[in-house]
């Protein structure tokens, strides 16, 4: 028998506790009836191979893929995706730590609402330690008029994501944005008139991870290349949107800056759009 629902979960160069603390966060959910994916993107991390391997023998939930060269996070999605046999996909990043009714919770949810396509919770954002740093609460009403309010704010958090497995399976991750994926399979779901929502509870720990700050300018730098990219490619579908236009000339200004804004400046203004 096909399994319920298949968790993908992507791996690179995650620290040990952080990985271990991921794992066992769906090893030990409420809900039983699942196969746990997990790609290891890094064919020359023999640790994180192992530590995963570790795990599969003691649960055999748990199948195991080694990209043969790194793909990035699109790449191994969406190779995951081609062996899922479930009716539902659940994301999983190797840092983040779900909690123990996370899957049970929105299970039930999308069998008792049919007419939902995607569906993303409220997280606590955490630091390295996992202490909570904030509370991230969008509302049921933003996201199931995301159309209207998908330019205007942050709402979707990625890794808590459940969704049907057919719609995942025809809409496949776009292997050429490196960084942004989410961003543009949202907007692409979003022209086909999936249906968005969120349960209005906490379900996962998002780590945020200190940086300097040459490394989030870099970040950055690539966020807005790749968003930039995904805004131009659906453009036609939000042209008369004044908010799509907004976001296309924040990342706009942000990559063509780099090269003669301080970055002292570049950080206060990256600061100020909260990214």
């Amino acid at each position: 028998m096909y399994p319920e629902i298949s968790i993908i979960m992507s791996a690179y160069n995650e620290p040990e506790k952080y990985l271990r603390e991921s794992i066992e966060s769906i090893l030990n959910q409420t809900f039983k009836d699942f196969e746990f994916i997990i790609i290891l993107d890094n064919p020359n991390n023999v640790k994180a191979e192992r530590i995963i391997k570790e795990y599969q023998k003691k649960d055999k939930r748990i199948v195991f893929i080694k990209n043969e060269k790194n793909l990035g996070l699109a790449g191994s999605l969406n190779n995951g995706l081609d062996i899922a046999k479930g009716k539902y996909i659940a994301r999983m990043d190797a840092d983040d730590i779900a909690l123990p009714e996370r899957l049970e919770k929105q299970y039930k949810y999308m069998e008792n609402n049919k007419n939902i396509d995607l569906l993303f919770s409220w997280v606590y954002f955490i630091d390295e330690n996992g202490n909570i740093l904030k509370e991230f609460k969008p509302s049921k009403e933003k996201i199931k008029n995301l159309s209207k309010y998908f330019f205007k704010e942050h709402l979707l958090v990625h890794p808590t994501l459940m969704a049907k497995s057919e719609i995942l399976k025809k809409n496949k991750y776009d292997e050429n944005q490196k960084r942004s994926q989410d961003f543009e399979l949202w907007m692409r779901l979003i022209t086909k008139g999936y249906k968005f929502d969120i349960i209005e509870e906490f379900l996962l720990k998002y780590r945020v991870l200190k940086e300097n700050y040459r490394s989030r300018i870099k970040k950055q730098i690539e966020y807005s290349k790749y968003s930039l990219k995904a805004l131009w490619k659906h453009k036609k579908y939000y042209w008369k949107n004044i908010y799509y236009w907004n976001n296309f000339l924040w990342h706009f200004s942000i990559f063509l800056s780099i090269k003669i804004v301080p970055k002292k400046i570049l950080t206060i203004l990256i600061k100020l759009k909260g990214r």
